[in-house]
């Protein structure tokens, strides 16, 4: 990789200050989950490389950053295995909007590879990871020796691993033929994963991207984490707050309960959709040494506060008919 291709500038093409405000959410969850790292609730030790300063969260948010990870990386580590368990060589993993998200690095240093991850992004997000990752020998070290850079330093390309930038309103237009170009087949098993990012976009163009996948990867999963429960008095402060940023949750209220958000993919025939809000992922999906050890990492008064605000945010997991290794996994029960 040339260093010298990361000096070029990345241009925002006329970002409009929507767009800035939902790449700034990027850093928002890194914040968080460096604050969850430092303090011992999860093992990531890249998330540090994408944060300065650091901040410690309040309690009751790093608490709820945990389960957000947990509920991710447990679905990552079930796909794989689940690769192994029925013979699979292959299969692939593409991240939509994948902000400065970790767990490639996690993935690699624990020797749990697919065939093919991709990451999606903003170019102006993708242009700060890509330069990140370079900067950073314990990075930089678990990329794929045959690892390029393109597009002035927005993107990174290899035999394993690919950072693509691009809008995810244009997906199918866009984002799919440079998907295509660098190696994805949508014959192989695919998870897609989605934090925080098709609720950002307008349901004609999250529904977009659902109907390419059930369309086009038979052999398909989804993970969800969106917000939900729009209507009640803490919904609303929730909408006024992000709107106080200029950050609108625009497919929210097309999709405002766990009812709708397991129906989207069932409506389109895939052959299963779960969902559960993080207060049940919490209470019923970790096990109780583990909410004995995070007690023991910082005292949370706030139960109810917590409670609140952990039934307005939803993991969803469906699968397609045709998804073999899916139907081992169990990342929400």
């Amino acid at each position: 990789m040339n260093s010298n291709r990361f000096a070029e500038s990345q241009k925002t093409g006329g970002a409009s200050n929507a767009d800035h405000a939902v790449q700034g959410t990027c850093n928002d969850a890194a914040v968080s989950r460096e604050s969850a790292a430092r303090l011992g609730y999860i093992v990531d030790p890249f998330i540090q490389h994408f944060v300065k300063p650091p901040q410690r969260r309040a309690p009751l948010i790093n608490r709820g950053t945990y389960c957000r990870f947990h509920g991710v990386q447990n679905t990552l580590c079930q796909f794989i295995q689940a690769l192994g368990a029925t013979a699979q060589s292959s299969g692939q993993i593409v991240v939509l909007g994948a902000g400065f998200d970790t767990s490639y690095f996690i993935l690699e240093k624990e020797g749990m590879s697919v065939g093919k991850y991709f990451e999606i992004d903003f170019a102006e997000i993708t242009a700060k990871k890509a330069a990140t990752i370079y900067r950073q020998p314990s990075l930089k070290s678990l990329l794929p020796k045959d690892t390029e850079v393109a597009l002035g330093g927005s993107e990174l390309h290899s035999s394993r691993y690919s950072l693509i930038s691009g809008d995810l309103r244009q997906f199918q237009s866009h984002l799919v033929p440079k998907l295509v170009e660098h190696g994805f087949d949508p014959n192989e098993p695919t998870l897609f994963l989605s934090e925080c990012v098709l609720i950002y976009l307008d349901p004609e163009h999250s529904d977009n991207i659902i109907d390419w996948i059930t369309q086009s990867v038979s052999n398909a999963a989804i993970l969800t984490y969106e917000q939900i429960r729009p209507d009640d008095r803490f919904g609303q402060m929730m909408i006024d707050n992000l709107r106080a940023r200029q950050l609108e949750l625009r497919g929210l209220h097309a999709y405002p309960t766990l009812e709708s958000t397991s129906q989207r993919f069932l409506s389109r025939g895939w052959h299963s959709s779960t969902a559960v809000d993080l207060a049940v992922y919490h209470d019923r999906c970790l096990d109780d040494s583990e909410r004995v050890r995070l007690a023991k990492i910082e005292f949370l008064d706030e139960w109810e506060e917590f409670t609140l605000l952990a039934q307005h945010y939803a993991f969803t997991f469906a699968y397609s008919k045709d998804a073999e290794p899916f139907q081992m996994l169990c990342p929400l029960k």
